[in-house]
């Protein structure tokens, strides 16, 4: 994931404009009934528009949510559509092995993406609740956190910011400088949150006079009791304490252009708008508010004993074709999934191109100009002999897993490290039921280091075993936050989210993990 989730955590930061806040319209159709079906169990998912991604049905069920456990996540305790989900219990988590991890995640994901029906309004997503937070733009090195209200809409960025005429370098987009659109045209925008476990633990280092410690990320009763108490003597209740802390990042097109946007969880934000008469050079002139539809989402937090924080992604299954993969049948044979075809995915128009996952345009910030890429600061260039355009874009690991090695300690193979990431999605999205917009996204991994060691910013393999290496799915990305930064389909020493979420002495400070959170504390401080 690169440093983007936190050193791009900002959300109310318009690509190269001044952060805007307007009348929220409320958006009924966010979890409108659609004509999804994804049939019995292990059924392949079937969108009310045809898709190209399919999972295997036949994979080994190494990976499973018990009937009984699935209805225990949702608020009724009886799976219903778009029905509410609790989160998990961070506190509390088991993870004996990689699928606890992997359960972990999806019960974070459906809750995240449930609709709000608690706090001080009921509007949207979990995720646009008062459970969660923005964070600001960086002015003289300092972030604040911007709660959510109601009547205010969240406001997106592309990949830089802007705040009294002040830019400031970013990674809000991509791990890299470039710029993303869809074959459709609409660019991707990013809006990336904290909850308010993170928020009061922000408050209390800040301001506690030293009870709540700042050395890790709490991952302990003890340690969230502090921060609830600290919380409390501010007049502040927080809402959902068993979390522990979490941050969001997740990645949106404009609903509009979009031919299904009914299979998409929708809300309201602002954009940047462009002079986009130039397809060499697109100069912003304004702001607008658009319908986005979301595409992808990284979900990071902490559970019980790892404060390196556990890295897990989802996107829409039909953002990009995968390559070719292995997994593992019900027989336990290896088993070679073709690579994805056709021509109608949302961020490839063309999945015979062998030219794929190059960039085709970048955000001109501080960097760039300096580098002489560009010559105007806040615009979109284009690259090379490129215009201004959508490239097209494929998964090379589609379940974070190298096609060569072993994976993680308890899988020596991909095939087996694959299939433990198909079966929870073929369990999980086998038991929502249909019309359930969840249904829509697939998860794609979650990685973390042995026993919650510092990471080292490497990946595992069979001779590299160190406590602080990625296990897990250890070459992950997300086909619309790291488009251009995926290593290929072959195994990388540094193809983790760790190799640039750590210190070079590794640590498990907070500020050896987040490139934003000394920010943050000089604006809780103030």
């Amino acid at each position: 994931m690169k440093n983007l989730l936190f050193k791009g955590l900002s959300i109310v930061l318009i690509l190269a404009f001044i952060m805007v806040s307007c009348e929220e319209k409320k958006d009924k159709e966010k979890y409108k009934t659609t004509t999804n079906d994804a049939g019995a169990a292990m059924a392949q998912i079937v969108l009310s528009t045809p898709i190209n991604s399919k999972l295997p049905t036949d994979v080994l069920q190494s990976c499973t949510v018990s009937n009984s456990d699935f209805n225990s996540w949702f608020a009724s305790k009886t799976v219903s559509e778009n029905g509410a989900v609790n989160a998990a219990n961070s506190v509390t988590a088991v993870h004996n092995n990689n699928c606890d991890f992997y359960k972990w995640s999806e019960q974070m994901f459906l809750w995240i993406t449930s609709p709000n029906t608690s706090g001080d309004y009921s509007s949207g997503t979990v995720m646009e609740s008062d459970s969660f937070y923005t964070v600001s733009t960086s002015v003289d090195d300092v972030r604040t956190l911007i709660p959510h209200e109601e009547g205010k809409l969240i406001s997106a960025v592309a990949n830089a910011q802007k705040n009294d005429g002040l830019f400031v370098d970013t990674e809000e987009g991509q791990a890299t400088d470039d710029v993303l659109m869809a074959q459709n045209g609409s660019l991707i925008y990013y809006i990336s949150m904290v909850n308010d476990v993170y928020a009061q633990y922000l408050n209390g280092v800040a301001n506690s006079g030293g009870s709540v410690s700042g050395s890790e990320f709490p991952t302990t009763q003890d340690q969230l009791n502090t921060i609830i108490a600290f919380a409390a003597t501010q007049g502040i209740t927080v809402k959902d304490p068993n979390t522990l802390t979490i941050e969001i990042k997740t990645s949106w097109v404009d609903a509009d252009q979009l031919t299904n946007a009914d299979d998409y969880i929708t809300m309201n934000a602002i954009v940047p708008t462009y002079d986009t008469s130039n397809d060499q050079k697109w100069v912003p002139n304004g702001t607008g508010e658009k319908k986005l539809a979301m595409i992808g989402i990284h979900i990071v937090g902490t559970i019980d004993g790892h404060p390196e924080m556990v890295w897990a992604t989802f996107e829409h299954v039909n953002n990009a074709p995968n390559l070719e993969y292995t997994y593992l049948d019900t027989e336990s044979n290896t088993k070679t999934q073709a690579a994805d075809t056709g021509n109608d995915w949302l961020l490839n128009s063309d999945s015979s191109n062998s030219t794929y996952n190059q960039s085709h345009m970048i955000f001109c910030n501080s960097d760039e100009l300096k580098a002489k890429k560009c010559d105007e600061l806040n615009t979109i260039v284009a690259k090379d002999s490129n215009t201004i355009s959508a490239s097209n874009t494929k998964m090379t690991k589609p379940w974070g897993a190298a096609n060569e090695g072993a994976p993680n300690a308890e899988n020596d193979t991909p095939a087996a490290s694959n299939s433990e990431v198909i079966s929870i999605n073929n369990s999980v999205l086998g038991q929502l039921v249909a019309g359930d917009l969840r249904k829509n996204y697939i998860f794609i991994g979650a990685t973390w280091t042995d026993g919650g060691a510092a990471p080292d910013g490497t990946s595992y393999s069979s001779t590299n075993t160190a406590p602080g290496v990625a296990i897990g799915t250890s070459q992950l990305a997300n086909s619309t936050m790291e488009t251009y930064a995926q290593n290929g389909a072959s195994y990388a020493l540094y193809g983790t989210c760790f190799s640039c979420h750590h210190s070079a002495s590794p640590g498990l400070k907070p500020s050896d993990l987040s490139h934003i959170y000394s920010e943050l504390l000089k604006g809780e401080s103030k």
